[in-house]
């Protein structure tokens, strides 16, 4: 049996699901011993799915406002932030450790702030909350295009954690999870992108991710996530992708989830 890379995704999404023969098996893990790269990949994959498994089906949707106060959560919360003096010094040191980088100027920035005479303070934190989020934003588009998946994952990780993201970063997420060449930051694109569905383009993208993608993985995340969020136009996109499909796991869960949304 020849095994391509898209070929051992779909085995190791069926032995997952104990749905592997035993010459299957063998054959990828022949494959995974030497490939070592991709066995880490789909190991990483096995994690990065479990949160998926994790979004519940939708009952009423009472149940389904309330499971989304605490799916958006994560990103309701502002943080206080301040204006960075030394720009340039960030973009050179982003790649390296932004998150410690970040926390410094965040405290030295802050307490050069609280030094300032008391009627310019308010002023001054507006101004300065707008000037980072723009520096966040810019780390954010520079470190999606970097080579290594991690610092795409980093990137992405950075979108997810914005109290409110623009609409290049957006884009940005949408574009990642369409065309990335690694499966692991397409998920982690998704990931984050539910954090922004109350947006309508955001919903709209997710559902033309249903055209885009090849990987059953892929295509089982995204079907999960519409029917979390309860996006109805879905279920033409769905209809179209169960015909044409000849995965037969992911035509079992178009068929669930066109039935689910159509139930709600």
């Amino acid at each position: 049996m020849k095994i391509t890379n898209k070929k051992a995704e779909e085995l190791w999404q069926d032995k997952l699901a104990g749905n592997i023969s035993e010459n299957e098996e063998k054959a990828l893990k022949e494959f995974l011993l030497s490939n070592p790269e991709k066995a880490k990949d789909l190991k990483d994959l096995e994690q990065t799915w479990d949160l998926f498994e994790e979004i519940e089906r939708p009952e009423p949707s009472d149940a389904m406002d309330a499971r989304f106060e605490g799916m958006m959560a994560a990103y309701s919360e502002k943080q206080k932030e301040v204006r960075p003096n030394v720009l340039d010094w960030i973009v050179a040191q982003m790649t390296k450790s932004w998150q410690v980088g970040l926390a410094s100027l965040v405290m030295g920035l802050f307490i050069g702030w609280w030094m300032l005479p008391s009627q310019d303070q308010k002023q001054d934190i507006v101004q300065l909350s707008s000037e980072i989020q723009s520096m966040k934003e810019m780390m954010m588009l520079t470190l999606i295009e970097q080579p290594k998946a991690q610092e795409r994952i980093r990137a992405v990780n950075m979108a997810a954690e914005m109290p409110k993201a623009a609409e290049k970063v957006i884009n940005a997420l949408i574009s990642t999870l369409n065309h990335d060449d690694n499966i692991n930051v397409r998920l982690a694109s998704l990931e984050s992108l539910v954090r922004y569905v109350d947006e309508p383009d955001v919903r709209h993208a997710l559902v033309d991710a249903l055209k885009m993608q090849e990987s059953p993985l892929m295509l089982v995340a995204i079907a999960d996530v519409l029917v979390a969020i309860q996006e109805k136009s879905s279920v033409d996109a769905m209809e179209q992708l169960k015909e044409n499909t000849e995965d037969e796991f992911v035509k079992e869960k178009l068929v669930e989830s066109i039935k689910t949304l159509k139930n709600t």
